[in-house]
């Protein structure tokens, strides 16, 4: 009875614990330039991956001056957008950084499987942003909130400025431009930034004084505002945000959790669990101290299945994170 009354609690503070938390938004820094082949050949593949996930993804278009410094959209802000690129040691285009990871250069630019992996993640802080303003002026409020314990590290808050669509007949055959880098209203290097206690919140206003580039058809009301926090040291995101993502409170993004049940269970070697309709993006299973054990799981399609070997004798809850919300389960091994 008492390690009944135990695991109900700690199944309780789990369903806690997934509706106080935001989403996490994938971000992702694209370094191209609009006279390389490459790139020509290789983004239109990436933008119709990305595409498929437009409420999930954040991203922005940076062009460094490799491997032609003639770039229309790099001469438009050299300093920042070079800046941007040696943060991340770029030599070549294209590439891609993923939450501040940059991606190995290869074909496809982005594999599917690394941007699935970054999916369905949640995040201690949100980011809301609120533009005004009126041509030729761009205001912008951005507010962090903390909803639950942040790693340690030394956050630095950068602000960008970018145009959703560009149409341009660049010399690589390119004619579609997406999320274009303009100006960076931080620092090009961040903002220091202290993030609040759980519960509390830091507001931040910058304003941006568009000037039309030369060399390319830009147009303000296509201009919008990108913010992300992000780890000095391992350059790790923690959250991004824009105007068009949804406000995050506990009540509003506060997903179901349902129930997940395991066959065999009790289980020693393997258990599975059938999610029908679902896409399965990651399993986790912890103790009822609350340690989250290393186990090896695989998904074939909307059934996921768990090696136990590495596991103790004991009672477990799996979490289960699929695109409509997370599982909750209870699974014994003898």
């Amino acid at each position: 009875m008492k390690k009944l009354l135990l695991l109900s609690a700690w199944l309780l503070a789990q369903v806690l614990w997934a509706q106080q938390q935001p989403k996490q938004y994938v971000l992702i820094e694209h370094f191209t330039n609009s006279r390389c082949a490459i790139c020509a050949s290789r983004n239109p593949a990436f933008y119709a991956l990305i595409q498929q996930y437009p409420k999930d993804v954040h991203h922005l278009a940076i062009h460094p001056p490799v491997p032609y410094n003639n770039c229309a959209f790099y001469l438009s802000n050299p300093t920042q957008n070079s800046a941007r690129a040696n943060a991340y040691g770029i030599s070549g285009t294209p590439r891609v950084a993923l939450n501040g990871i940059l991606v190995p250069a290869g074909n496809p630019l982005l594999p599917v499987a690394t941007l699935e992996a970054a999916l369905g993640k949640t995040s201690p802080i949100a980011i809301e942003v609120k533009e005004g303003g009126v041509a030729p002026t761009k205001t912008a409020e951005v507010t962090v909130r903390t909803f639950g314990a942040v790693p340690a590290g030394n956050y630095k808050l950068f602000v960008a400025v970018a145009e959703s669509t560009v149409n341009y007949n660049a010399p690589n055959g390119e004619s579609k431009h997406y999320d274009v880098f303009h100006a960076m209203l931080t620092d090009i290097n961040g903002q220091d930034i202290t993030l609040p206690a759980p519960g509390g919140s830091a507001s931040f206003n910058f304003t941006f004084n568009y000037v039309k580039p030369s060399g390319w058809t830009s147009n303000f009301d296509s201009l919008y505002v990108l913010a992300f926090v992000q780890e000095a040291n391992t350059k790790a995101v923690l959250n991004s945000g824009t105007r068009f993502d949804p406000v995050f409170t506990n009540a509003s993004e506060a997903p179901t959790v349902r129930a997940l049940h395991w066959s065999p269970n009790p289980a020693k070697d393997f258990a599975s669990a059938l999610l029908p309709g679902e896409r399965i993006r990651s399993a986790e299973v912890f103790s009822l101290s609350g340690q989250r054990w290393a186990i090896e799981y695989t998904v074939e399609a909307d059934l996921v299945r768990l090696s136990l070997e590495a596991l103790p004798p004991g009672a477990y809850v799996v979490r289960v994170m699929t695109d409509s919300g997370p599982y909750i389960g209870r699974l014994m091994r003898p």
